[in-house]
């Protein structure tokens, strides 16, 4: 599992506290492999190049998998941080930069995030056929390609097939290297966009199969993956156990590499990308909660992530 499991965590602009908080967290867990990002539009804030090298110099024991999305208003069609660049390469060559000049603190790269969902890519307005994204991560690929690093496809939601032939058709799958998918079974609602687990779950499995039939032998990452301990329908914390059982799947999933999301959970204070406290899951994701207190799940994450012969002798300590 050290070799497979892995968790995602954001980290806010010049957010230090919770930077140090998930070192010492993933530390304590032996935790190894970390997803989290680098947002295109904050490096071109003031500070924005020096809290990058302090996040990841800070991140830099761990392997790495580095995601780059948030378009620079400056730089965009719109002055929105999800419409594509004006100048399509424009992002290639900041996949470049990070390399030339951050490369030895991260491992991987993953290009973009969450692109078949518009509030991340708004395909809707500026891309409807899907070229300018095949175009711009072509180039990145590229770029990264001839610097010898690995490119993961962004993680889509929902998995889509069709959406991956697409993208291939348009030559965005020249150079990358792994395609990612995301998934939280069992969260939000039934009629909720995008979320196809309630009428359509059938197991990571199925939705690994479904992928591979078209990823031309590329890996598959699971990149993103969790379950709020929020209870919608109760309106108040209460999935303690079943977040726990989720992650067991996941871990099981027919897959080199697994990102649980999230390490912490996110500030009550601070907005999620769809609001103020609009969808009150995007506040309980994480393994351990905004007061520092861990769930069930981290010490299953704990367990997952022990040497064999460990978590035997855990278990005939447990049965006496």
């Amino acid at each position: 599992m050290t070799r497979v499991l892995g968790i995602g965590q954001w980290f806010h602009y010049q957010d230090e506290q919770t930077l140090e908080r998930s070192v010492r967290h993933m530390r304590a867990l032996g935790l190894r492999h970390l997803r989290t990002g680098v947002s295109w539009a904050d490096f071109h804030r003031p500070d924005g190049a020096a809290w990058t090298r302090r996040l990841l110099d800070a991140v830099s024991e761990f392997d790495v998998l580095l995601s780059v999305w948030h378009t620079p208003p400056s730089r965009a069609e719109a002055p929105l941080c999800n419409a594509p660049p004006a100048r399509l390469e424009d992002y290639g060559d900041f996949i470049a930069q990070l390399i030339d000049e951050y490369g030895d603190s991260f491992n991987d790269l993953e290009l973009w995030n969450e692109p078949n969902n518009w509030r991340k890519w708004n395909f809707r307005r500026f891309d409807p056929d899907w070229s300018k994204f095949a175009r711009m991560v072509g180039y990145a690929a590229r770029q990264a390609a001839r610097r010898g690093r690995r490119t993961v496809l962004g993680g889509m939601i929902p998995v889509d097939a069709s959406w991956l032939q697409l993208i291939e058709s348009h030559g965005g799958l020249d150079d990358v290297d792994v395609v990612g998918i995301h998934g939280f079974p069992g969260m939000w609602w039934a009629e909720a966009p995008c979320w196809d687990w309630h009428s359509h779950w059938r197991g990571w499995a199925d939705k690994v199969e479904q992928i591979a039939a078209v990823a031309d032998g590329r890996p598959i990452w699971i990149t993103e993956t969790g379950l709020a301990t929020w209870d919608l329908k109760a309106g108040r914390l209460g999935r303690e156990c079943e977040q726990a059982q989720r992650l067991c799947d996941a871990a099981a999933a027919p897959v080199q590499r697994v990102y649980w999301y999230s390490l912490l959970d996110l500030d009550p204070q601070r907005s999620a990308i769809e609001g103020y406290h609009v969808d009150e899951n995007e506040y309980h994701l994480g393994l351990i909660d905004w007061e520092d207190r861990p769930k069930p799940a981290s010490e299953t994450m704990r367990q997952l992530l022990a040497p064999r012969h460990a978590r035997g002798r855990r278990a005939v300590g447990a049965g006496q």
